[in-house]
């Protein structure tokens, strides 16, 4: 059941990626937030929370995106989405 839970949640999070590298981040926020609070234990939640992030930066909601900040650094310290030189590749933006 959790791998099932896991694959939709990921299939929500292809959509927002899709949203916000074409620009569209309020749809981006939409459907990070829609995966987060359908699908609360999975593992994806994880990038749902910075592709949260990323899209509150580029929108310009200061408040919304250091307290989006604060939420995955504490439920994810290691987080290889906000600590770029600990992975390969950014999985959002692509860098």
């Amino acid at each position: 059941m959790a791998y099932i839970r896991n694959s939709l949640a990921r299939s929500d999070l292809y959509v927002a990626r899709y949203y916000f590298k074409k620009g569209a981040y309020v749809a981006a926020v939409n459907r990070a937030q829609s995966a987060i609070e359908e699908y609360r234990e999975v593992p994806a939640v994880e990038e749902a929370l910075f592709i949260l992030y990323e899209s509150y930066d580029r929108l310009g909601l200061n408040q919304l995106r250091d307290d989006t900040r604060r939420i995955l650094e504490k439920n994810y310290p290691n987080s290889a989405f906000l600590y770029p030189n600990n992975a390969s590749k950014n999985i959002v933006t692509g860098k």
